[in-house]
């Protein structure tokens, strides 16, 4: 025989099995910590925007976006792809029509040579009409597409992807890298040299310019572009690597 249990058991029981729903106020600090959190990663305090992120999950475990800006740091500030991966995968259970998570998670896939997951992720984004930013899906999968042979393909998505953006720096950096792996000099050139008209304040624009034209022959050319480059390095090392070019003219 049970026993019949007490309805304080009862109610304990279905507690048990309730999932907690966040209050309008712990929403609302959900937000607020959010909003820390994407001021901190612009700012280039990451420490500080995973803290904030992690507070808002803490309020509100549901909050979508929380877990795709979670997972773009664990990504690419701490290189924990196997936690972004997860945090990208609740974002989209969350919102299945989450097309800027399902684009950062093909990214990670990408950057695993996982390229047949990354592509088919990259196309449900570009099927979404809503998506604001649809040349990022475009050139990353240009460039998956590149790493599995397809070289064709590639260069029409990639090209797809700097008409929709003229701005679009990584899409020029990667058309002129291709043509550049695949014996077109010429094109690989003027590639580059549209990804330092887009982006004239990246000094790889003008290390990848000047590199080619010295192939070309065009040593004044490559002379200004290294000096350039030299200018506007941010790093050392990079700064160093313009210099040695310029010094080997």
């Amino acid at each position: 025989m049970f026993r019949r249990l007490s309805p304080a058991w009862l109610l304990a029981l279905v507690l048990m099995g309730c999932k907690h729903v966040p209050s309008e106020k712990e929403r609302q600090g959900a937000e607020i910590h959010y909003e820390l959190g994407l001021q901190a990663q612009q700012l280039g305090n990451v420490q500080e925007a995973y803290k904030e992120m992690q507070k808002a999950l803490s309020l509100d475990p549901d909050y979508p976006e929380a877990h795709n800006a979670t997972a773009i740091l664990l990504h690419l500030a701490f290189n924990r792809p196997e936690e972004a991966i997860q945090h990208y995968k609740k974002a989209l259970e969350l919102r299945p029509a989450f097309s800027e998570a399902k684009t950062n998670l093909a990214n990670v896939y990408l950057s695993q040579s996982r390229y047949d997951e990354a592509i088919k992720l990259y196309e449900e984004s570009l099927n979404d009409m809503l998506y604001p930013t649809p040349y990022i899906a475009q050139g990353n999968m240009g460039w998956a597409l590149y790493k599995k042979g397809e070289t064709e393909r590639a260069l029409q998505s990639i090209r797809a992807a700097v008409t929709t953006n003229p701005g679009f720096c990584l899409g020029y950096k990667n058309l002129g890298i291709i043509h550049e792996e695949t014996g077109n000099v010429s094109e690989a050139c003027r590639s580059f040299g549209r990804y330092r008209e887009a982006c004239p304040d990246v000094a790889d624009a003008y290390l990848r310019e000047g590199a080619c034209q010295v192939k070309q022959g065009k040593v004044e050319e490559a002379r200004q572009s290294f000096t350039f480059c030299e200018a506007k390095a941010k790093s050392q090392v990079l700064k160093d690597d313009c210099r040695r070019l310029l010094e080997a003219l």
